[in-house]
């Protein structure tokens, strides 16, 4: 039972199946923007946004189920691997020749020279052993082992990964137009000087952009626009674009007109104001508002061309109500006067230093040799006895006849 376990465990199912696994992840990853608040996936994906969080959507590639898959997959290759070595080291050996194919065609014809054909041979880097009846060339037999070597560089890609999730320095930060945050341990301050979306004629849209600033001593250093799959990098760090949403002003102001409150909120944010045990949540900012079909409040685009504000009131954790106001319009609640507007936009970064990334530039080079190894540096054996040219390759079988018949015909006695 143990070793059917295990049999399964390293063998082609289980890997395609972990492939397969890996490859929906990833794609979860792409599509879903990873890194931002519990509230941006409750705000955007309502009730899917609890299976997001439940299931580690928002954080994919550092997840525990995520992190599993790659070990398996490692495992998966490794064992593979293993138990492919041995005979593929027993193939490099100079007493070993593959038997021909069934479809091997004999080249053999009076009229070609077999010991030009030697020479010929040896000069196109074949290595000629002496046989009872003739002679045996073998050229590239390092070729076989290619496919081990391309399992080892994926290994190596995956391992860096798996460090790389484990060990990477990374976060997320919120910024407005104008605001900074420090990276004190890398001595250098990141500013937001703008930030704006791209939209399509249909008003949809196309892409968010973050103007940055790098500051190291009070100095300017770097400064970059950024959109999505085209981040700053500094020091290592890469700053990505990952998200972006509204912020709203809450003004509070007693029966007489003076501000007693002030808070800034982002959609699904509260503010609780103590004298009265009042909390007011902003349910959403919607800067295109309109009504679906369900009754529910929506916006159609992200441009400001019907702005308005859900709100909702609790007292003491209980429901008061629920408005829909627009800019500036108040809500009345006994002596306050509560107001929402100046929404801004704001950007959403992910920052990342990932360790994994020297074992990917390692692994790549191996999966390049391991590859180029298996498809074009290939195993190639000639047998030549009495009567006899065999051509022998497990791969590419027609094109290796038709080259030797090229060299066969350059030694015609006729």
């Amino acid at each position: 039972m143990i070793k059917k376990i295990g049999r399964f465990i390293i063998g082609l199912k289980f890997a395609i199946i972990l492939f397969i696994l890996i490859a929906i992840y990833s794609i979860i990853g792409t599509v879903i923007p990873q890194g931002a608040t519990k509230e941006f996936y409750l705000h955007n994906y309502e009730s899917f946004g609890n299976i997001i969080l439940l299931l580690q959507f928002n954080k994919v590639y550092s997840s525990f189920i995520y992190r599993t898959l790659l070990l398996l997959f490692i495992v998966n290759i490794t064992g593979c691997t293993i138990k492919l070595l041995p005979s593929q080291i027993a193939r490099l050996k100079d007493d070993y020749f593959p038997a021909p194919g069934k479809s091997a065609e004999n080249l053999w014809d009076e009229k070609y020279d077999t010991e030009e054909f030697k020479n010929i041979l040896e000069k196109k880097g074949f290595k000629i052993y002496k046989s009872e009846n003739g002679y045996k060339a073998a050229k590239n037999r390092i070729g076989v082992l290619g496919s081990s070597i391309t399992h080892l560089g994926i290994i190596i890609i995956i391992l860096g990964s798996f460090i790389g999730n484990l060990f990477a320095y990374e976060g997320y930060i919120n910024l407005l137009p104008g605001e900074s945050t420090a990276f004190v341990e890398q001595g250098f301050i990141l500013k937001l000087d703008d930030f704006y979306l791209g939209f399509r004629e249909d008003g949809s849209t196309e892409q968010y952009y973050s103007e940055l600033k790098i500051i190291e001593e009070g100095k300017e250093v770097e400064a970059k626009k950024i959109w999505v799959n085209n981040p700053l990098k500094y020091k290592g760090i890469n700053f990505y674009q990952s998200s972006f949403g509204w912020v709203s002003e809450l003004t509070i102001k007693d029966s007489e007109g003076n501000i007693i409150e002030k808070a800034s909120l982002k959609n699904n944010e509260y503010h609780f104001y103590q004298p009265k045990h009042l909390t007011v949540y902003l349910y959403g900012y919607y800067p295109d508002f309109a009504i679906d079909h369900e009754g529910q409040p929506v916006t159609i685009t992200q441009q400001k061309k019907h702005p308005h504000y859900a709100v909702i009131l609790y007292e003491f954790n209980n429901y008061v109500d629920s408005f829909i106001t627009s800019p500036g319009q108040p809500i009345y609640y006994e002596d306050l006067e509560i107001t929402f507007e100046d929404s801004s936009l704001y950007t959403g970064l992910t920052y990342r230093r990932d360790f994994g990334y020297y074992f990917v530039l390692i692994g790549c080079l191996f999966m390049f040799v391991g590859l180029l190894l298996s498809f074009y540096l290939y195993p190639r054996f000639v047998i030549v006895g009495d009567k006899t040219i065999l051509p022998v390759t497990k791969q590419n079988i027609w094109g290796y006849t038709m080259q030797l018949k090229n060299l066969l015909s350059s030694t015609s006695k006729q």
